[in-house]
């Protein structure tokens, strides 16, 4: 063989000996799609809404009901399965701490990205999809949530995040070390009742807060919301809209209150919380039936037939008390 037939024989197999070397190392450092996610910023524009084939990471802790700090117990990690009919209903609600999280799931991304666009009408249209509504129902009974967003270095909910709850119940906002706090919303929906009761209030299509949060509750100022059937209501008097502050859960400092009667007249009130309690609108004054004027009427409510309305809505002791965000509030 002549000398430059065998220099270009030995290039060839030095040149595919680098290839393959090359070839191994990009194999090497595909990525598995398990990785967890440090900081997400989906477009919606590039979000594939097809049916997804694979489940988010499920989440598990036990709470302390006497320790504001949650503390993690234990890891739980679901493996990617087909979409599964788990329909089991439950009312079941536990705060919980994440764990592990796998940046997955097209669903979560398309509704992380018009949440945080603050498009709330397509937030409300996704959320009744049977795709979405699917998760929620996967967690009945179960303790755990899904989550989509920002964690810490430990893989823990840390900066901003959407949680997916049982019961159509979300959460989306500001997370620190696992717990909800920060500026966000909190959201459940009704969409199989028409007569839905939420604590004494029937009728109830939509639940939400949407303002601060510390320890996992509502904690400073925010707005609470309920939308309703109108011709369910079975109340003289319901709360539509309560804006102000808030502890624990609970109405505590100077509130706004807009209320519902069951004709669908409405109705604005102003108040002063303390703890879940209101404090009396005038001291020392109390009715033949032991009720205290805690609301007083504002000036703009005209459309009022009532002769005899003095300006107050009444409470007695027992009544006036635990007033707060029903599911969100702190057990005392």
């Amino acid at each position: 063989m002549k000398k430059q037939d065998k220099i270009i024989a030995i290039g060839g197999v030095a040149l595919i000996i680098v290839l393959a070397i090359v070839a191994v190392a990009l194999l090497l450092n595909i990525d598995d799609g398990d990785s967890s996610i440090v900081k997400i910023k989906p477009k919606v524009t590039e979000v594939d809404l097809k049916e997804d084939t694979v489940t988010p990471i499920a989440i598990k802790v036990e709470s302390d009901p006497d320790n504001e700090e949650q503390v993690v117990q234990e890891q739980v990690t679901t493996q990617p399965v087909a979409n599964e009919n788990k329909t089991t209903e439950n009312e079941f609600y536990v705060k919980a701490a994440c764990k592990e999280i796998r940046n997955n799931d097209n669903q979560m991304a398309e509704l992380f990205g018009y949440w945080d666009e603050y498009q709330l009408d397509a937030v409300a249209d996704i959320i009744r999809l049977e795709r979405v509504r699917m998760l929620t129902k996967e967690l009945a009974g179960s303790g755990e949530y899904y989550y989509y967003g920002e964690t810490d270095a430990n893989n823990v909910p840390n900066g901003k995040g959407l949680a997916i709850y049982e019961n159509d119940t979300y959460y989306f906002g500001e997370w620190n070390k696992g717990l909800r706090s920060g500026r966000g919303m909190w959201l459940r929906i009704y969409p199989d009742d028409k007569t839905a009761t939420v604590g004494s209030y029937s009728g109830v299509m939509e639940h939400m807060y949407n303002g601060q949060f510390k320890n996992d509750l509502p904690n400073g100022e925010g707005q609470e919301h309920y939308t309703y059937q109108t011709d369910q209501i079975t109340g003289e008097l319901t709360i539509a809209n309560v804006v102000g502050s808030f502890k624990n859960g609970y109405y505590d400092g100077e509130l706004y209150i807009m209320t519902l009667d069951n004709k669908g007249v409405t109705y604005d009130w102003f108040a002063t919380g303390v703890n879940g309690s209101f404090k009396p609108c005038v001291e020392n004054k109390i009715s033949t039936t032991n009720k205290k004027p805690v609301w007083a009427k504002g000036e703009d409510n005209d459309h009022s037939t009532d002769d005899s309305d003095d300006g107050f809505h009444w409470m007695t002791d027992k009544e006036n008390a635990n007033w707060g965000i029903y599911s969100l509030k702190k057990s005392k």
